[in-house]
C-alpha cells in the first residue's frame, strides 16, 4: 500500500470515575491520508464540506465511529475536540476492516 503521511488517532473512552471522557491517543507511522471537496447548491445557498478518506496498512489499529484522526505526529493531550482547533483532522464516520486479498488495511471515512 503507497502511504503519504503520518496520523494521530484519538480514540474516547468514558471513564466512570471521573464521568468525563479520556482520550487515548495512538500514533501510526504510516497511512494514506485522502482529502475530497464536496459541494451542492440547495434551496439554502451552496454548502460544502471536506470528505476525508485515511487508510491503514496496519489492521490491528483499533478504530471506532467517533474517533478523531489528526494528520502527523500529535502530541496534543486531548480533552475536548477544541483542543484539536487548527489542526488538521477528521471525525470517523465509517470504518471498514478490509482483511482479506494482497493488501489488508483499515479504511476510514471522515467529516
Amino acid at each position: 500500500m503507497i502511504t503519504n503521511t503520518d496520523i494521530t488517532i484519538y480514540s474516547r473512552e468514558y471513564n466512570t470515575g471521573t464521568r468525563q471522557d479520556d482520550w487515548n491517543r495512538t500514533y501510526v507511522s504510516a497511512a494514506w491520508w485522502f482529502k475530497d471537496e464536496k459541494a451542492s447548491i440547495t434551496t439554502d445557498g451552496l454548502k460544502k464540506a471536506d470528505i476525508y478518506t485515511v487508510r491503514i496498512p496496519d489492521t490491528s489499529i483499533s478504530l471506532k465511529k467517533d474517533d478523531y484522526i489528526v494528520k502527523g505526529d500529535c502530541h496534543v493531550d486531548m480533552r475536548t475536540v477544541k483542543d484539536l482547533e487548527g489542526l488538521e483532522k477528521t471525525r470517523v464516520t465509517s470504518v471498514n476492516h478490509d482483511t482479506f486479498g494482497s493488501n489488508p488495511h483499515v479504511k476510514a471515512g471522515g467529516v
